[in-house]
């Protein structure tokens, strides 16, 4: 007996159960084509939502504590760093880092690390600025200069990830 192959099962009009019409798929059944499915309005007013959501509960209190902690190593200074207090910056640096990547809503897109990486250096050049301005004016207003310093701080971070996005679209 000779083997036969499926085009010569359909050449000598063999039938099988999938060759009725009713198996076939809705596009050619129905002959219509496919198309993309629009978004109605109240799933694009829930993703902004829960993109606001994100951004408060999630990146402003991440970017408060990077800087936060930052401003503290300017404290390091006056008071001497000690191992506990070094081992809990980093610990809450590490934390906050996880913060704002969530909240940015690109926790597995390594190139949105810029995003805390800026916030890191601001924090930085604000401790700096801090521990040179002590040296120059009088009083205690390290409170006062780190509330002042951290919207710069939280714009520098929202700009950098303003700039990701813009860079990885594709471009025309």
């Amino acid at each position: 007996m000779r083997h036969t192959t499926y085009a010569d099962e359909k050449t000598m009009d063999a039938e099988t159960p999938l060759d009725e019409f009713e198996f076939a798929p809705i596009t050619v059944r129905e002959d219509i084509a496919p198309e993309a499915v629009k978004t109605r309005r109240e799933t694009d007013t829930l993703d902004l939502f829960l993109a606001v959501v994100k951004w408060i509960f999630l990146y402003l209190p991440g970017a408060t504590a990077l800087h936060f902690a930052l401003m503290a190593m300017s404290l390091f200074f006056i008071y001497g760093a000690t191992l506990e207090m070094l081992v809990g910056t980093f610990g809450i640096s590490v934390v906050a880092t996880f913060m704002v990547m969530l909240g940015i809503g690109r926790l597995s897109d390594l190139r949105y690390l810029r995003v805390t990486a800026g916030i890191l250096a601001a924090g930085a050049l604000a401790s700096i600025l801090y521990s040179i301005a002590i040296v120059f004016f009088e009083g205690d207003f390290f409170g006062s200069f780190t509330l002042l310093t951290l919207p710069v701080t939280i714009i520098i971070g929202q700009l950098i990830k303003i700039k990701t996005d813009r860079e990885s679209l594709p471009h025309e």
